[in-house]
């Protein structure tokens, strides 16, 4: 694999687990833009712009601020990062990410994120679709083990 391919896939694990922590309506775009950056990989010019797009993503996910172009599913034809987001707001963002690197040790969960409604609820095969997978070695979400010595 190359480091292009381990870095995205990388970044692409870690945005997986930062979109739960975002409002239910800002979901379902950023689903969609991990679907269409997935298949971005025939060229290497398309590999570029897919890796670009994710670690702007990423970045936004951890200063939770989702901004165009990530607020609504992607276009069928991307054009350049540069092109679609305001200097300003890359910039924001950049300066956001500076001030906020540890926002992630003080997470709480508020209620706005924990109650989520029925419409947000989906299908158990979805559930793993959703989640972040590594593309090599093993995911457990739970191991139990025992022995009868034990009181």
């Amino acid at each position: 694999m190359a480091a292009s391919d381990a870095n995205f896939f990388y970044n692409s694990m870690l945005a997986k687990a930062l979109v739960q922590l975002n409002p239910a309506q800002e979901k379902p775009p950023l689903r969609a833009w991990f679907d269409k950056l997935l298949t971005l990989s025939r060229t290497s010019k398309e590999v570029e712009m897919r890796d670009e797009f994710m670690w702007f993503m990423l970045m936004m996910l951890q200063c939770q601020k989702i901004h165009k172009p990530f607020n609504k599913p992607p276009p069928e034809q991307l054009e350049p990062l540069m092109d679609l987001v305001d200097p300003k707001v890359y910039e924001d963002i950049l300066v956001a990410n500076g001030d906020n690197m540890t926002w992630l040790d003080k997470v709480t969960l508020e209620p706005s994120l924990a109650d989520e409604g029925p419409e947000s609820f989906k299908a158990p095969s979805k559930f793993y679709d959703r989640q972040p997978f590594p593309h090599e070695g093993v995911v457990c979400y739970i191991a139990a083990f025992g022995d009868q010595s034990f009181p």
